[in-house]
């Protein structure tokens, strides 16, 4: 992990701020003005070659700006927890850093579940929002450790909550062999699911509790690469709603992997949306299927070299041009990215 790096701008009568720093295969920055509020964000990258690369590019990009690097204080954090520290007891420091005098109603609020040691659910009847949901944690490694997930009540199903419990509790060491994640099969299918995604603690986002916390969730077998890299499994997981797994809908629909790339170069002038007389993605990215229905018709437009490409969760690729559109095009992807092809 490097340290933060502090670079300022003076214009007119404020000083600009603006830091980086790099940790493994992510960048975290952060700008504001100097004594004011300080904004963040993150970017995760293929691989920590790449993440330097990207780190030393931006700190160029802010010197040309007129940026000086100077010596700065980090962002504040508190006081990291000794190493064997019970999760617990982390997560009650935590809870209280937020709100003094929360934990004892936070941790009253979690029930044991009848027949799994170590595990804890806690339900949030929610009418609003999310909706209604239950959120599990279970203790592992004699309380050092733990896993969690959560279940939308649409698709809460008791028994199938205790085989997962069954499944994942003996493998709680997959979170925490420094792999990102594990793709596992279950031993038999659990509702809809036929595997297990493990998420170690870099793929928790902040709520990994200093890396004593994993979560797990099932998934259809066409929703998660064997080959992914880490970067691919948080696209794939986090952010945007619509254009991730929902991994807390247990009665959901496959969300299959459509990695997209594509070199369309419009014969029209233009393309009507977007207003651009070529769209180019050199390298596969993942997608959905609401930009496939978008992109596809603009091939109707585009010279005869222009094509889109579609790879599927077992790396296969399929190749679409001009004329190879048809009225069964989509539905001949959808059939592709879900295996059944």
């Amino acid at each position: 992990m490097s340290e933060w790096r502090t670079f300022e701008k003076r214009t007119g009568g404020m000083v600009r701020c603006w830091q980086i720093r790099r940790e493994g295969i992510r960048c975290y920055m952060g700008w504001g003005v100097v004594g004011g509020v300080m904004r963040g964000s993150s970017m995760t990258l293929d691989d920590e070659a790449h993440a330097e690369r990207h780190f030393k590019r931006k700190i160029s990009e802010k010197r040309r700006q007129g940026y000086v690097e100077v010596a700065g204080d980090p962002p504040s954090r508190p006081p990291a927890e000794p190493g064997d520290a019970k999760l617990l007891d982390v997560m009650r420091t935590q809870t209280e850093n937020r709100r003094a005098g929360s934990w004892e109603e936070v941790w009253a609020a979690h029930e044991p579940v009848p027949g799994h040691e170590g595990a804890y659910v806690r339900h949030f009847p929610f009418e609003g929002g999310p909706g209604p949901f239950r959120e599990y944690l279970v203790l592992v490694d004699d309380g050092r450790k733990g896993l969690r997930f959560i279940v939308k009540d649409p698709g809460y199903d008791a028994g199938a909550v205790s085989a997962f419990l069954d499944f994942v509790t003996p493998r709680w060491h997959l979170l925490f062999d420094g792999t990102s994640h594990h793709k596992v099969r279950l031993d038999a299918p659990i509702g809809p699911f036929s595997h297990v995604l493990f998420c170690g603690p870099s793929l928790c986002r902040g709520s990994d509790y200093g890396g004593r916390a994993g979560r797990v969730f099932p998934i259809h077998d066409c929703e998660i690469a064997d080959a992914d890299t880490e970067t691919f499994v948080e696209a794939r997981t986090q952010g945007r709603s619509r254009e991730t797994i929902a991994t807390s809908t247990w009665d959901r629909e496959p969300f299959p992997v459509t990695d997209l790339r594509y070199d369309l170069q419009s014969t029209v002038g233009t393309f009507e949306r977007p207003k651009r007389s070529y769209l180019r993605q050199k390298k596969f990215k993942t997608g959905t299927r609401k930009f496939l229905e978008d992109i596809l018709p603009l091939l109707i437009e585009s010279t005869p070299e222009s094509f889109v490409e579609v790879r599927s969760f077992r790396g296969d690729v399929m190749a679409v041009t001009r004329r190879d559109l048809t009225p069964d095009t989509l539905p001949a992807i959808d059939r592709f990215v879900r295996g059944l092809s």
